[in-house]
């Protein structure tokens, strides 16, 4: 039993939930004028994280027949790209996260994903950035993006 539960896709689950657990505990006792948004957003994490930690080990125990490989990609690259803002500013790990997303939901021609890909995340960056006046992490180098 615990051979199976020793499974790579278990282990990178658990290897999410672990991670977003850690950073939602430091989140939740970090200095009280941090962002809220944030918090509730690796507290969700964490429960999807749980989720599919539990999934795949009713899967590989036999008890489940259907995979949420693609959902554990997009789970780890959201991971590194969150943790690239800090050095990189948004729009440069947004870039890779949103083309990796659309590629994902099947969106496989090189013209429409480039286009998406450029619409979704520069238009995710003109909103927070010029409309709702939510100042994003910028590129720490020149400040430029």
């Amino acid at each position: 039993m615990v051979a199976r539960l020793a499974h790579p896709r278990v282990l990178l689950a658990l290897g999410l939930f672990l991670v977003g657990a850690v950073l939602a505990f430091h989140a939740w006792n970090g200095p009280s004028d941090a962002m809220l948004v944030p918090r509730f957003v690796l507290t969700l994490w964490c429960g999807v994280a749980l989720a599919i930690t539990l999934v795949e080990m009713s899967r590989v125990t036999g008890l489940g027949s259907w995979s949420l490989s693609t959902l554990l990609v997009l789970m780890a690259a959201m991971l590194i790209a969150a943790i690239a803002v800090a050095s990189l500013g948004f729009l440069l790990p947004a870039l890779p996260l949103v083309a990796l997303t659309l590629w994902l939901f099947r969106l496989h021609r090189p013209l429409p994903l480039a286009v998406g890909t450029l619409a979704i995340a520069g238009g995710l960056w003109f909103l927070f950035h010029h409309v709702l006046l939510i100042r994003l992490p910028t590129l720490l180098t020149s400040g430029a993006l």
